[in-house]
């Protein structure tokens, strides 16, 4: 572990400053990373665990009691229900446009975060860019003012350029690897919240 820490902080001092964005940005990836998974872990659990609740739900909105409705939609676990029962406190709204509005809620909760990641992976390898051209700068800049007689100097303005582009891309990757999951985990999260909010519409239709 102590060799790991001694290399990672000899890569940021070779690299330069760049590599402290880089580095913010690896460390906003793994935060990313593992919110999402909690948060759509915990949201496949609910569902799970309120399955039950959410067909007593239904059950009382086909009835057409709508105050049974909001209390069954409380007492359950299902976040399904929970968005039922946003769009039942909606009293002015019709009932499928208070649906509607209550699912593109839920729908923004699960997707958000995933810009973060979208946004990383672009900028990470623009950073490792930056670094690349900071590098042969002070490169040039010492062969301008010493010549050729310290390549040591040289070779370490290379050594910037080389460090901070692997690293932007080494983020890139890390970030685009779950970005590129979490949209088909988001997309499947969606259609299942479809169809539950479409069973909801379907039960109210019949009541």
């Amino acid at each position: 572990m102590e060799a790991a820490f001694s290399l990672i902080a000899k890569l940021m001092y070779r690299g330069g400053p760049v590599m402290w964005p880089i580095a913010l940005c690896s460390v906003i990836v793994v935060l990313v990373v593992l919110r999402k998974t909690l948060q759509w872990g915990f949201h496949l659990l609910a569902i799970r665990a309120g399955r039950s609740g959410w067909s007593a739900t239904l059950e009382a909105l086909r009835a057409g009691d709508r105050a049974e409705t909001a209390r069954r939609a409380a007492a359950s676990a299902s976040p399904y229900a929970r968005i039922l029962a946003a769009a039942l406190a909606q009293e002015a709204r019709p009932f499928a446009e208070a649906l509607e509005w209550a699912a593109r809620r839920a729908v923004r909760r699960l997707a958000r975060g995933l810009g973060v990641l979208d946004t990383i992976v672009t900028l990470a390898p623009m950073l490792g860019i930056l670094g690349t051209v900071t590098g042969i700068i002070a490169s040039f800049d010492l062969m301008g003012t010493m010549g050729v007689d310290d390549p040591t100097g040289v070779a370490g303005g290379i050594a910037e350029a080389l460090i901070t582009t692997a690293a932007g891309l080494v983020v890139s990757i890390g970030a685009l690897i779950p970005l590129n999951a979490g949209r088909v985990a988001h997309a499947a999260l969606v259609r299942d919240l479809e169809r539950a909010m479409t069973d909801a519409e379907r039960a109210e239709t019949k009541a």
